[in-house]
């Protein structure tokens, strides 16, 4: 049976690709070509809002959702992306969407890293960012916190260093949502 106090945290955005540059705009942009090829859309409620996009671009939904593994006692991200008729992406086009400042050291071990499985509460499938390694690296930044004597928001910490991988990009504000340090030594 499941568990009725289970939950995740949610957000969906759509992104906007080109389908064709035009050759004259690659010229004069080309060391701006991945901004052209990729617009972000905010959250919106509804996909009929972003249906109206021109025939020269496709609009794809992301729909990330942070879990909690019991195993490796750690956040899990879980996503899909789909067009805007309901087509999902296939791991491919998943992999081919990934930054390429990551995509090398991802692509070590691809099967390891992103792969596709059941998402635990809505039972439908979703891509996942394997957890396997997120207490390896979030060690190292928590230990830096601690030396620092920075309170630190771990989801946040987490979710942005592993979002942007997928295209899940926090906007800097979430920064401020740690809790100001406690200055009174009295208080735990």
């Amino acid at each position: 049976t499941q568990d009725l106090g289970d939950g995740y945290l949610s957000k969906t955005h759509f992104q906007v690709r080109n389908r064709n540059i035009p050759p004259d705009l690659k010229e004069k942009n080309s060391d701006n070509i991945e901004q052209t090829l990729f617009t972000h859309v905010e959250e919106s409620s509804d996909d009929s809002q972003v249906a109206g996009i021109c025939a020269t671009e496709e609009v794809i939904r992301y729909e990330y959702h942070v879990l909690y593994s019991s195993s490796y006692q750690v956040p899990v991200l879980y996503f899909r992306a789909y067009f805007l008729d309901g087509r999902p992406l296939t791991l491919d086009e998943i992999w081919k969407s990934v930054h390429a400042c990551y995509k090398a050291r991802l692509l070590e071990g691809p099967w390891d890293t992103i792969t596709q499985q059941e998402h635990p509460l809505l039972g439908q499938p979703f891509f996942v960012l394997h957890p396997c390694r997120t207490n390896e690296f979030m060690s190292s930044v928590l230990t830096s916190s601690r030396k620092q004597n920075r309170h630190i928001n771990y989801i946040v910490l987490w979710l942005s260093t592993v979002g942007p991988v997928v295209g899940l990009n926090l906007p800097l504000s979430y920064a401020n949502i740690a809790p100001k340090q406690n200055t009174n030594a009295d208080s735990v």
